[in-house]
Formats: C-alpha cells, sequence, structure tokens
C-alpha cells in the first residue's frame, strides 16, 4: 500500500489547487483505510474512489490548464500530455472494473499505481510550473 500522505512539499501555494490535491489524498487515505479494514469495505470504496475520478479528473487537469495557459507556462504541452497519460492509466482501471465489477486485487492496482503516478505529478510536474503562476 502506499505510504503517500499530503504533506507540506505536496502544497504548489496555489488554492485551488492544493484544495483539489487535498481533497484527493483524503480520498486515497479512504480507500487505504477500507483496505485495511475488509475487503468488502475495499471494494466498496473503490467503486467511491472511481465516480469520484471521473469527476476530478476533468475539473482538475481543466482548472491546472487554464491557469497555465493564463500564466503563459512555456510547458504545457508536455503538462497536457501527462494529464493525458493519467486518463489512459484510469480509463484502464474504470474498463477493468465495468467489465469484472470492483474487487479486492483491482482495488490495491487501484490505490497502488494511482498514488505512485500522483506523487509522481504533484512532486515533479505540477512543482514546475508552481513558480510561472505565481508571478
Amino acid at each position: 500500500m502506499g505510504s503517500f500522505t499530503w504533506d507540506h512539499r505536496l502544497e504548489t501555494g496555489i488554492e485551488s489547487i492544493d484544495a483539489q490535491h487535498w481533497e484527493l489524498f483524503k480520498r486515497f487515505d479512504a480507500l487505504e483505510l477500507a483496505i485495511y479494514e475488509s475487503r468488502t469495505r475495499a471494494t466498496t470504496e473503490l467503486v467511491i474512489m472511481i465516480e469520484y475520478l471521473e469527476r476530478y479528473v476533468t475539473e482538475h487537469f481543466d482548472t491546472e490548464e487554464e491557469l497555465m495557459m493564463k500564466a503563459n507556462y512555456p510547458d504545457l504541452s508536455r503538462h497536457r500530455a501527462e494529464h493525458e497519460k493519467f486518463r489512459r492509466l484510469f480509463e484502464g482501471f474504470r474498463k477493468e472494473y465495468k467489465a469484472k465489477g470492483a474487487d479486492f486485487y483491482l482495488t490495491l492496482d487501484v490505490d497502488r499505481e494511482l498514488r505512485k503516478w500522483w506523487e509522481h505529478h504533484i512532486l515533479e510536474v505540477d512543482m514546475a510550473y508552481v513558480p510561472f503562476l505565481k508571478k
């Protein structure tokens, strides 16, 4: 399971982005807690997470990309490509869920892989745009 939890390293100093990231991490924590509680609770929480991410991905990525456009962020196309990588990763999990339903092993995969993706994305990719947006 992921040991990646919210801390100050994840703060961009951009209120709207930090609030969205913080909410995402609350959801990951709920998923991880459910995994430790029981398989049934974990699969229920997986369904909640998938439904949440279907909305979150659009809202969060649109927010980031709009802010980057306004700031004339020079690496916007690469950042968009990173967002597209997540969409593909998430879509794979969503398709598996739709085909087979929520199971414990899918829950473990979602928790591990999505935490890993977000850790890299926030700490490396997102932090690269922070100086441009704060100007």
